[in-house]
């Protein structure tokens, strides 16, 4: 009993001090699963256009970029992934100004910065809190303690030494006509046992995306594979030279892997290459964990990255993001990751009532065995 003592106080600590962040990230994370379709109706004329005839030549889209916004550069390019989609032109980093246009004319069809819109302020409080690498590492930290969480608690609701497995029916149920603190105990305890293979998948796969460096180290130990080689660097020297069309290059990278274009990621420095990002039809990554390479200044495919092929500890890390963001099982665990994150918030209000009742519980209990001087005076008087 004093170790269930011990599990009880860290379960219920760990819970009041990474709670609200654990609800903020639940409640957001649920929006993002249906980001792109929630997106699509909420600016339907930057995200879809009309399907008329033959796209025009990316170069067209980016041209207009550079003229509209000359003191911006072009980070990235998202490719339509339907026939309706548009080009996502990401200007400066990944979270800076967010510039669309049509593939059939090439013409911009709006901008706006990742903030100004509701799913993309929703999308930064999710991944950083508004506050950049510092939100990311809080966090990560909330999910290391989240796993620490599911895990007590998992210990505090099996019975103790091992008695009563038979009952072990009634964590599964919320007695509704049961006095209300009853039934806020048995809500927290069901909900927990119901959602903690999600909760912790979800909270494993978080930390992998924040402390990226460090699982990606593990899980190539643990599967004893050769870690992923460091991107390759474009040649300075060959600057000058006449390199192919950006749209020649796209042609050339469908030669090589026949998965759709998903990115294209533009050098931002000297040496760096320029990343042609594709998804492989038997890959469960909605972005595709398969790159070209190519030489910025001559074109030249430096290297080739198939993620089908890759080693054991690399396609491994490979599934977590799908994992998390639920497209792994279809539209059913999308719907099922929804509903997932609304558990913390349950969590969190019962196991915070609950603490809130002990505590008054406590008080008036020490106040009955301890009457104040006062008190016994008016009694005595009596």
């Amino acid at each position: 009993m004093k170790i269930r003592r011990i599990v009880f106080n860290v379960h219920l600590y760990i819970g009041l001090a990474a709670g609200l962040f654990l609800v903020l990230s639940g409640l957001t994370g649920s929006m993002i699963v249906f980001r792109e379709e929630i997106e699509a109706l909420l600016h339907p004329k930057l995200m879809e256009t009309a399907v008329s005839g033959e796209r025009v030549p990316l170069q067209t889209a980016l041209n207009a970029a550079r003229e509209a916004y000359p003191d911006d550069t072009i980070f990235s390019v998202r490719m339509p992934r339907t026939p309706q989609q548009t080009y996502l032109l990401k200007m400066n980093e990944p979270h800076g100004l967010f510039v669309y246009a049509d593939p059939y004319s090439g013409k911009l069809l709006g901008a706006h910065r990742q903030e100004d819109t509701f799913m993309g302020w929703v999308a930064l409080v999710h991944t950083e809190l508004l506050i950049g690498e510092a939100g990311e590492t809080i966090l990560g930290v909330s999910a290391l303690l989240l796993i620490c969480m599911s895990v007590t608690g998992f210990f505090l609701w099996w019975p103790p030494n091992g008695k009563g497995i038979g009952k072990l029916a009634r964590g599964f149920k919320v007695g509704w006509s049961a006095p209300w603190k009853k039934v806020l105990f048995d809500l927290h305890r069901a909900s927990g046992v119901y959602t903690i293979v999600f909760l912790l998948i979800i909270a494993f796969t978080g930390v992998s995306l924040v402390f990226n460096k460090v699982v990606v180290e593990l899980t190539n130990f643990l599967t004893a594979s050769v870690p992923r080689a460091a991107p390759p660097h474009s040649d300075p020297l060959g600057a000058g030279g006449a390199i192919l069309p950006l749209d020649d290059l796209l042609h050339q990278a469908d030669l090589i892997l026949s998965g759709p274009t998903t990115w294209i990621n533009l050098p931002q420095t000297p040496v760096a290459p320029l990343v042609v990002r594709k998804k492989m039809p038997e890959e469960f990554h909605p972005n595709g964990r398969s790159f070209i390479y190519f030489d910025q200044y001559t074109g030249g495919v430096l290297r080739t990255e198939n993620a089908l092929a890759a080693p054991s500890g690399t396609r491994i890390y490979n599934f977590f993001y799908p994992l998390h963001i639920g497209v792994a099982g279809g539209t059913f665990t999308r719907i099922l990751q929804v509903i997932t994150g609304f558990s913390p918030l349950v969590l969190f209000v019962t196991g915070y009532l609950m603490w809130r009742n002990r505590t008054k519980a406590k008080a008036y209990k020490e106040a009955s065995k301890n009457p104040a001087p006062n008190s016994a005076l008016l009694r005595h008087d009596k």
